[in-house]
C-alpha cells in the first residue's frame, strides 16, 4: 500500500523585522529549473488585501530549506495605476518562463479588494509576464483579454500539454457591483502560441443553474490528452461550502466530465499525476478537521478512490463555520491556503502554502516521500 513519509517543514518567507514594519506573504508557486534551483513567486505586502501587494520573487539552492529574496517581479514606480498582482511561474518547453495570473486595479487606496457592501471584488485584467534568464529580469506584465465581464481568478501554475498547448483553469470573480452576469463556472484557458495569446472560451466545470463556484482550481495532465481538474466548490445563492469536485478530460481539455464529488470538505487543493493511474492532492481543509491534507488516489476508470492519505500540517487557529457567510466574510477568516504541489529532481515532492501565525502572514514548505 502505497503511502506518504514527511520528511520536514522549512520556512520560504516570513517577515525578518516584524517589529520594525508590517510584511506579510501569501499566495506562493514554485518551480524548479534545470540547473535544480527552485524559483519561487509569491505576493507580500503589508495587509491581505493593501494596495502595496506585489508579486516577489524568491530562490532556493537547496531543494526549498532556505530561501533568498531576490526582489519584486518588476519595477512598479514608473506605473500611473496602482495594481496588486497575483502570479505563479511555469518552465516552458523551450526553457524560458512564464509568470500568468491577474491584477486588481487600486484607485482608492482605503478601498478593500472584496467590497463588504456588495461581495464584489475590484476591476482587473489577466495579465502575462515572460523570463529568458531564469527568472532574474522579467517582461512588464502585458494585459490581455478575455471573453467575461468577470474577472478571471488563475490561481494556480499553468500546464504545457504533452501537445504543446498551455492551459491553466480559473474561476469567475462577481463584479464590484456584486453582481454575476455570465454566471458560476470554471474557466479553462489555453494559449497555442507560448502565451502570447489565449482563449477563454471553454468551460471545465458548471452547475445547471451555474452557482457553483470553480474557485482556487488546478490541472494536472496524466496522460497524453487526459486532463483531470480539482476545484473549490461554494454555492454563492446559499453560501453553503461543497466537498472538491473533479473533473475529467480526455481529449485535451477541450470537453469535460460530469463533476465527481471527493467528498473531502476542502478550500484550496492540488493535484499532480504520479504516472499511471495514481494521482497525489493535497487539500485545505476547513470545519472540524482543520489541516492540510495529503493523499494518494487511485483514478482507475475515473474513479476517486483514496489509498492512502495524512496531515501534514494542523492549522494554530481553527477557522470559524462561516456557511451561509457571503464569499468576502469566507476569505477573511481564512489563515491559510493555496497549498501546492512539486516534484523535485531527488525524488521527493514539495508541498507549499500560506498561513497566518502569531498575526504573520507567512509562506511554508513541506518535503514529503512518496513510497510504495
Amino acid at each position: 500500500m502505497p503511502q506518504i513519509e514527511y520528511l520536514g517543514q522549512h520556512v520560504v518567507y516570513e517577515n525578518p523585522k516584524p517589529h520594525v514594519r508590517s510584511r506579510h506573504g501569501y499566495f506562493p508557486g514554485l518551480v524548479q529549473l534545470p540547473t535544480g534551483e527552485l524559483l519561487g513567486l509569491f505576493v507580500l505586502g503589508e495587509a491581505f488585501e493593501s494596495p502595496n501587494l506585489a508579486t516577489y520573487v524568491t530562490r532556493s539552492l537547496d531543494f526549498g530549506r532556505t530561501w533568498q529574496l531576490q526582489g519584486p517581479l518588476y519595477d512598479k514606480s514608473h506605473e500611473k495605476l496602482v495594481s496588486s498582482e497575483f502570479m505563479k511561474p511555469q518552465i516552458l518547453r523551450d526553457g524560458s518562463l512564464m509568470a500568468l495570473g491577474y491584477r486588481f486595479y487600486r484607485p482608492d487606496p482605503e478601498a478593500p479588494i472584496a467590497d463588504p457592501k456588495t461581495d464584489g471584488c475590484l476591476s482587473g485584467d489577466e495579465v502575462v509576464s515572460f523570463s529568458s534568464d531564469e527568472g532574474r529580469t522579467w517582461t512588464v506584465p502585458k494585459v490581455f483579454p478575455h471573453s467575461t465581464p468577470e474577472l478571471v481568478e488563475i490561481p494556480s501554475r499553468c500546464l504545457q500539454l504533452q501537445s504543446g498547448d498551455i492551459v491553466v483553469t480559473g474561476g469567475l470573480f462577481k463584479m464590484p457591483d456584486g453582481t454575476n452576469p455570465s454566471g458560476q463556472f470554471g474557466v479553462l484557458l489555453r494559449s497555442r502560441d507560448n502565451g502570447k495569446s489565449w482563449d477563454d472560451t471553454t468551460r471545465f466545470i458548471s452547475s445547471p443553474n451555474r452557482t457553483i463556484t470553480a474557485y482556487e482550481s488546478h490541472v494536472c495532465e496524466m496522460q497524453p490528452g487526459r486532463l483531470v481538474a480539482i476545484c473549490w466548490a461554494f454555492d454563492i445563492r446559499t453560501g453553503k461550502q461543497l466537498p472538491n469536485q473533479v473533473v475529467v478530460s480526455h481529449d485535451h481539455g477541450y470537453t469535460w466530465s460530469d463533476p465527481i464529488d471527493t467528498g473531502h470538505m476542502g478550500q484550496a487543493s492540488n493535484l499532480m499525476s504520479l504516472g499511471g493511474e495514481r494521482l497525489v492532492s493535497v487539500h485545505c481543509h476547513r470545519g472540524e478537521k482543520v489541516g492540510l491534507y495529503a493523499r494518494i488516489i487511485d483514478f482507475t476508470n475515473d474513479q476517486w478512490k483514496v489509498l492512502h492519505e495524512t496531515v501534514i500540517w494542523g492549522a494554530s487557529s481553527t477557522q470559524r463555520n462561516t456557511d451561509g457567510q457571503q464569499f468576502h466574510v469566507i476569505a477573511k477568516a481564512l489563515r491559510f491556503g493555496q497549498a501546492s504541489l512539486l516534484r523535485l529532481n531527488n525524488g521527493e515532492v514539495l508541498v507549499t502554502h500560506w498561513t497566518v501565525e502569531e498575526g504573520q502572514g507567512k509562506i511554508l514548505a513541506h518535503r514529503l516521500r512518496l513510497k510504495d
